[in-house]
């Protein structure tokens, strides 16, 4: 717990250093955030669909940050992947 409080300490600190950047990298964290929660809605919702067929696809963190970085792309490869295994 005490790592965590001094590295997050240590990442405010640079970004107090260089506060320029400070609002670009915080609009770019806020817009990451918003599209991982997209995604676990869109997971979940897909995740509904497919249990009335009888599959069932994971919605966790990983799943979600997958679908927020590579879209829709991201959707059909989780599906696929829950399908295989």
């Amino acid at each position: 717990m005490k790592v965590v409080i001094i590295v997050c300490s240590l990442v405010l600190l640079l970004l107090l250093m260089f506060r320029k950047s400070f609002s670009n990298i915080m609009e770019g964290l806020s817009i990451f955030l918003f599209r991982i929660g997209f995604s676990v809605l869109l997971l979940f919702g897909v995740h509904l669909l497919l249990g009335l067929i009888g599959y069932s696809i994971p919605v966790n963190l990983f799943t979600g940050a997958v679908v927020a970085v590579l879209g829709i792309p991201g959707v059909a490869s989780v599906i696929a992947i829950s399908l295989l295994i």
